[in-house]
């Protein structure tokens, strides 16, 4: 049994992602786990199909189990995004490969640029502060040669789990991606989730690339639940923005825009600075629309099973031998271990919640009521 993991969101999961399980397991993997995102995703947006549809799907695509990533994580920046899902998958003790998409499918190359990133992290920090936002700031400080490895959007989270994996016995494996991140083009039968979400926000069909069709009134979108998250930003003192995970100056702007702006787009706007991305800015909103806090960043105290098949029923049996993590497909179960258990789930429940008011009729039953899911997969 040789178990590889890949830390995903599969918003939504697509015939890029099909390719990549099959990659995977050509590699030598004889089972697959994905630590996916749940109900919100790491550019700061509400996934735009729920966690359990999500999960299905990727069994369905390849995937032998599916665990959920909690929304205080897979709301964090790519560091913390990495060494929090790294974190989940070494204490689960079953994980011998971490398999991700890159650019740059070398790893001694992304290594090599991992190093050199290291090496000058006080310049970056540095050029941060005149101005530059981090990913500007990386690559002018490392080179010509590194900066055109960092300057990939999936390289940028290839060189994170390598970090992240830094002296673990999992071992990194970088696949090739079909297409380059949140390219709006389309190739053959693949096309990027970023496209793929566009051409579902059109009321398009995407089915081509996503192999399964869907249901537009389960869709969500972000702006469907503006009001909602406006109304409670609104509400907030200024000493409850600074106590979101990693707002530092973000906190300050996002306090005087939450007075001022009428729309996302106009809170997205008045925030923004020169050294702060717009994904930074969406996060910070999202967290502070679910009420996450700095508190809520210590590690994990279980693991939610969205979906799995036979042979992730092995890898669970597995894992219940060796994890350091409790592990179950019922939140109610989950949530009574302890007051940790019981916050976490409260916030994956808000997670989903809001999720529900994005949807063009809004609906969702309660994560407390749900539980995993057996599927075939191919």
């Amino acid at each position: 049994m040789r178990t590889a993991a890949v830390i995903s969101e599969y918003n939504p999961f697509h015939s890029g992602h099909r390719y990549h399980i099959r990659k995977t397991r050509e590699a030598g993997a004889t089972h697959i786990v994905a630590l996916m995102s749940g109900n919100a995703v790491q550019r700061g947006d509400i996934a735009v199909m729920d966690a359990y549809d999500r999960a299905k799907e990727a069994v369905r695509g390849g995937v032998d189990l599916v665990l959920e990533m909690p929304p205080q994580f897979s709301l964090s920046p790519a560091r913390d995004f990495a060494r929090a899902g790294v974190d989940i998958l070494l204490r689960l003790g079953c994980v011998d490969i971490l398999s991700f998409g890159a650019e740059t499918p070398d790893i001694p190359a992304l290594s090599n640029a991992l190093e050199i990133l290291t090496e000058n992290e006080l310049r970056i920090k540095a050029l941060m502060s005149g101005g530059r936002t981090y990913p500007q700031a990386a690559s002018e400080a490392c080179g010509e040669e590194a900066a055109d490895v960092i300057r990939g959007q999936n390289n940028t989270l290839a060189l994170e789990y390598l970090r992240a994996l830094n002296g673990t016995s999992i071992l990194p494996l970088a696949i090739k991606r079909t297409l380059p991140h949140d390219s709006e083009g389309t190739s053959g039968e693949y096309a990027s989730a970023s496209a793929i979400r566009q051409m579902l926000r059109r009321g398009e069909n995407a089915e081509r690339f996503l192999g399964y069709g869907v249901d537009r009134k389960e869709l969500s979108f972000i702006e469907n639940g503006e009001r909602a998250i406006l109304y409670r930003l609104s509400a907030m003192t200024e000493e409850e923005f600074a106590n979101l995970p990693g707002a530092g100056e973000t906190a300050a702007r996002l306090f005087r825009a939450s007075r001022r702006a009428n729309s996302l787009e106009e809170l997205f706007f008045e925030a923004k600075s020169r050294n702060f991305t717009l994904s930074k800015i969406r996060r910070t909103v999202l967290l502070a629309a679910l009420g996450i806090t700095e508190k809520d960043m210590s590690p994990q105290p279980f693991s939610r099973v969205l979906a799995l098949n036979s042979r992730g029923a092995e890898i669970l049996k597995k894992c219940r031998e060796t994890s350091k993590i409790s592990i179950g497909g019922s939140l109610a179960d989950l949530s009574k271990e302890s007051a940790e258990a019981k916050r976490l789930a409260e916030l994956i429940e808000r997670t989903s919640r809001l999720r529900g008011l994005c949807q063009e009729n809004i609906g969702g039953r309660s994560e407390f009521l749900k539980s995993a899911r057996m599927q075939d997969g191919e």
